[in-house]
Parts: structure tokens; sequence; C-alpha cells
């Protein structure tokens, strides 16, 4: 169907939208540089069209500038010298360029929006042939990677760096100095104190050290519980216990019970949980269960995004442990694949805005050694390069009678670090820190 108005309702963009595209391209050096990696001559259905937006692609591959009106010039002399444009085209192509420079793009937002779901729609058609061969190879950890890797193509570069130096960035930055920063903190006063804002902040990542046996769910489930009391929304992945496991020491700690005194009085635990689900002031914790080594980052995303479609918004993500996630990229060394994973679930609470907390395991000499630092981390040392913040879990034989343990600020990004923390544990009841 042609309308006089609207023109081919069959061709994506109109002469005048691509026109309106070139311009864009001519005076966003941001768009031009997405443009240029997702956009092809082809795509403009005027030859003199394709033309300049060839010029403009080459010109900015060539020396990641926009190209001006002195350049343009020349490539025209060139290439008619050359018989790639026929001179007759001249005066067309110089049109061309006098209406990409004179278009005012106020519509400029309604362009870049289109463009991208324009981009989005090829990529995942280009997704879907991949999968689809994918399937037919029986890799199917590498299906959903394609789908993310093609979400992430269409829409990432659109999100601006910043210059320095640079006055004005400056100043908003300053502005952000001062914003209160939002943090998951862990509910043991003296460490928080130690953690820039109180806690783990907005795109980091957090990571428990210990060797077996030591607590690190413990610790994992004590700042879910804790933050979950302040009013938050978590989300825990356990690769390692039952959801039913993990929920009865939600059960123990917050009824004060041991596990038998639980199967007894199952009455007080109940009067507990009505007690916290009637009460707004108090968030939720949603725990989803997977066997070691059978999901990667990717499919606990996946997860996520499907509990937000049903209403529930997690304000960190706990991983109980990212060891036992299965990495996407295959590698000869096993070290090389615990880095890949670390550095993909930072990648996720960077683009989600969220902490993550998350557990690694010590090696084995770490038992007997009175302090756990990042020299202890088990398989792979680019763990602690990855990671925002690190604390070890230290406890000699008398303190473990005592029901004692030492939290050693083993790294902290933005703060001090090398500091230890001592608490009081309870583990019979489900309790970490047994402090106040």
């Amino acid at each position: 169907m042609h309308d006089e108005f609207i023109g081919d309702i069959n061709v994506e963009f109109d002469l005048d939208f691509q026109t309106a595209i070139l311009s864009l391209m001519y005076k966003d050096p941001r768009f031009l540089s997405y443009a240029a990696d997702n956009l092809s001559p082809s795509y403009f259905t005027d030859k003199d069209l394709a033309w300049m937006f060839s010029t403009l692609r080459s010109h900015f591959l060539d020396t990641r500038s926009v190209i001006n009106e002195r350049a343009i010039k020349d490539r025209l002399r060139v290439d008619i010298r050359n018989g790639r444009l026929d001179s007759e085209r001249l005066k067309y192509v110089r049109q061309v360029f006098i209406n990409i420079q004179d278009d005012a793009l106020t519509d400029a937002g309604y362009i870049e929006d289109r463009v991208v779901l324009f981009v989005k729609k090829n990529l995942m058609q280009e997704a879907f042939l991949a999968a689809t061969a994918a399937y037919q190879k029986g890799d199917y950890g590498a299906i959903s990677n394609v789908f993310a890797e093609a979400y992430t193509k269409a829409d990432i570069l659109f999100k601006a760096g910043q210059s320095y130096p640079d006055i004005e960035d400056f100043q908003e930055r300053v502005k952000r100095r001062n914003v209160v920063r939002n943090v998951i903190p862990t509910g043991i006063m003296d460490l928080d104190n130690y953690l820039r804002g109180g806690g783990l902040g907005e795109k980091e990542m957090g990571v428990i050290l210990a060797p077996t046996n030591r607590g690190k769910s413990m610790m994992l489930k004590h700042i879910a519980e804790f933050n979950m009391l302040r009013g938050l929304n978590g989300l825990i992945f356990t690769l390692e216990m039952s959801e039913d496991r993990y929920l009865d020491r939600f059960d123990m700690s917050l009824s004060r019970l041991t596990t038998n005194e639980m199967l007894q009085h199952p009455d007080v635990v109940e009067k507990k949980l009505k007690e916290i689900a009637s009460n707004p002031a108090y968030g939720k914790v949603y725990v989803k269960e997977y066997p070691t080594q059978s999901v990667t980052v990717d499919n606990l995303r996946s997860c996520a995004e499907n509990l937000r479609r049903n209403g529930f918004f997690a304000d960190f993500i706990v991983v109980d442990y990212a060891d036992l996630l299965q990495s996407t990229a295959k590698y000869t060394e096993k070290r090389h694949e615990h880095s890949h994973i670390y550095e993909t679930l930072r990648g996720w609470a960077v683009e989600e805005e969220l902490p993550i907390w998350t557990a690694t395991q010590a090696n084995r000499a770490s038992l007997s050694k009175t302090q756990v630092t990042v020299a202890d981390i088990s398989e792979d040392f680019g763990k602690a390069m990855i990671a925002d913040v690190i604390i070890g879990l230290s406890q000699n034989k008398k303190e473990k009678d005592n029901r004692e343990m030492r939290l050693f600020v083993a790294k902290n990004r933005d703060g001090t670090s090398g500091m230890e923390v001592t608490v009081r544990t309870d583990f019979a009841h489900g309790r970490f820190y047994d402090g106040p």
C-alpha cells in the first residue's frame, strides 16, 4: 500500500526519516558510533542517501570523528575521479547534505528510539537463527547467551561515558557525591563502619571467603535477613543447600529455636511468620534452588526477570555461591572459567545497579591459618581482582568453642582494608551474628 501522506508502509523508514537518521549521525557522535556498528547502506532505499551513510560511517571508522563539509567535498571528488560515483549525481548528493545540515532534529529522541527498535528486531532475528543452530548442535547453554548478547548490543552503546577534565561533568559528579548512597549493610555495625557508606553499594559485588564449613552460607543468610527486616526485598540463589533448608535457617533465627525445638513447636514459628508477614515495614526474600554446576549467571538473570514480571523487585541479590555456577565460556583451565563467572556476575550487578553478595571457597591450608586473606582464595586469584569487597572468616578451635568468629576485611575497593572485627555466633539457632 502506498499513501501520498505516509508513503509506502512496507518500507521501514521513508526517505524523510532516512534523511533524519543521517542528520542525527552528522550531529551526534554518540549516535554516529551506534549507527556505524548496527546499520548498513542496504537499509537506505535511495542510492544518494546510501552513499552519504557509507561516507559518514567510513570516515568515522577511519578517523573516529564526525565528518565535516571539507572532508565530504574531498570524498566526492575522489569517488567521482575513481568512478565510484557518477558526476551527474553530484547535485543530488549536495542536496542530501544540505538537508541533513538544515534538519532541526526536534524529534531526535524519537529517531533514536525507532532506530534502536529496528536494530533490536534485526539482531533478534539473527539471534533466533543462531539459537536454532545451537539447539540443533545440542549446545543448550549457549541459547540464552545468544539472546542476551543481541539485546546488549542493541542498547549498551547509548550509555554515554564521561570526559576528564570537564567542569560541567565535575559539578554533576559533586552533586552525585552528596546523594545518600544506597547500600546493603551486613548488619554488623563494627564491620559496616569500615565499608563505604556503611555497606555494599549499587553496582558492587561482595565476597565471603572461608574454608569449608566455616559459615559462609550463614553469613549470606544473615545479610539477607537483616535487610529484609529493614524493608528490602532480596533474591537468594542457592546451589548447595535446598530451599527448605535455607528457609529453615530463617525460621530458626527469627523464632530463636533450634532445629529440634522447631519440630516440637511449629506454632511458635508460625506465629513469628504471621507477625513478619503482616508488618508492611518488612520486606521479603525469595529463595530459588538450583543443582550444583547446572546454571549460568544468564539463567539467574532470567529468573530475576521472570520475578520482576510477576511483581517481585529485588533490592539485592545473594548467590550461594558463585563457585558452583557454570561458566558460559569454556577454557582449558578451570580457574579461567571461575574468573569468567565472577566477571559476569559483577557485570550483572553493574547493569542492574544492585549489590550482589556471594561466597568463595578458601583453600585447605586456610583451615590451619590464624587469618584468612585473599592469598587463600581457592582455584583462581582473579576473583580477588574482580570483587569490590572481600570478607575473610577466621576462627581457631578455642574461638569455635566460644562461638566467636573474626571477620577480616581482606579487600575494600573504596575504603581501608586489613582490619578485623570479632563477633559472637549462634549457629545452633541459625544465627551468624548473635549481636544486639
